[in-house]
C-alpha cells in the first residue's frame, strides 16, 4: 500500500508509524553521540 503525503503547516498526517520511530530513534543517537556542550546550562 502506498501512502500519499498528507502535511498540515510542518505535520505530516500520514507518516508511517514504523518509519516515524526509526527516525526518531535516529535523531536521538546522533544527539547522544554530540556529548555535552561546554559551557551550557547546567538543568534543562
Amino acid at each position: 500500500m502506498i501512502i500519499a503525503p498528507k502535511i498540515r503547516g510542518f505535520i505530516c498526517t500520514t507518516a508511517h508509524p514504523e518509519g516515524c520511530a526509526k527516525h526518531v530513534a535516529e535523531q536521538i543517537a546522533v544527539v547522544k553521540n554530540r556529548g555535552l556542550i561546554e559551557n551550557g546550562p547546567k538543568k534543562v
